[in-house]
């Protein structure tokens, strides 16, 4: 091969080289100044955004459960007192969390600078935002990890007896009653 093929289809490797490694910033953006803050992206903003709207539709079905237990409660039904207090302290956690997503929009504020606030977190399974006192993702149903708070002893450690796992078949799942084991 010629030496100037050669160097031809080495300066075009190397520009796609260059151009698959991207950019710190995007074309057409100034790159932020030191102790300047920068912009939420437009995902972190459609994360927000979508949070916001799964927040409102749960905001709009407990007050129809609110509502229910009110009339309830009037006619004295067993336990609607106790069941109207806990949907209402939901009620308001998920206000709170609505306002402060909402304040966060408003604001312009990152994903990480709300998630320091401590209001929500990452599911770690689909990336999606969940709230830190849900145990379960709402998108995906993963399982919510939390690290223990400093403030909260960790648990002492089990014998490796006690995490051998022990099998159980007792139906309960399937709605059927366990089938006895044959003799």
């Amino acid at each position: 091969m010629s030496a100037f093929l050669r160097r031809l289809l080495d300066r075009a490797a190397q520009r796609v080289n260059r151009t698959a490694v991207g950019s710190a910033v995007p074309a057409g953006v100034e790159p932020p100044k030191p102790g300047e803050r920068r912009l939420p992206t437009a995902r972190e903003r459609t994360l927000m955004r979508r949070r916001l709207r799964a927040l409102r539709r749960r905001r709009e079905a407990l007050m129809r459960e609110v509502g229910g237990l009110v009339l309830g409660s009037k006619h004295e039904q067993n336990g609607a007192a106790e069941v109207l207090d806990t949907r209402t302290k939901e009620l308001e956690a998920v206000d709170s969390e609505a306002r402060t997503l909402m304040q966060a929009l408003d604001e312009l504020k990152t994903l990480d600078e709300l998630i320091a606030s401590g209001v929500s977190s990452r599911c770690g399974n689909c990336g999606e935002l969940v709230a830190r006192r849900e145990h379960y993702c709402t998108s995906c149903g993963a399982k919510q990890t939390r690290p223990p708070s400093p403030g909260t002893p960790a648990a002492p450690p089990r014998s490796p007896q006690a995490t051998a796992p022990t099998a159980v078949v007792t139906g309960a799942s399937s709605g059927q009653s366990p089938t006895p084991p044959a003799h």
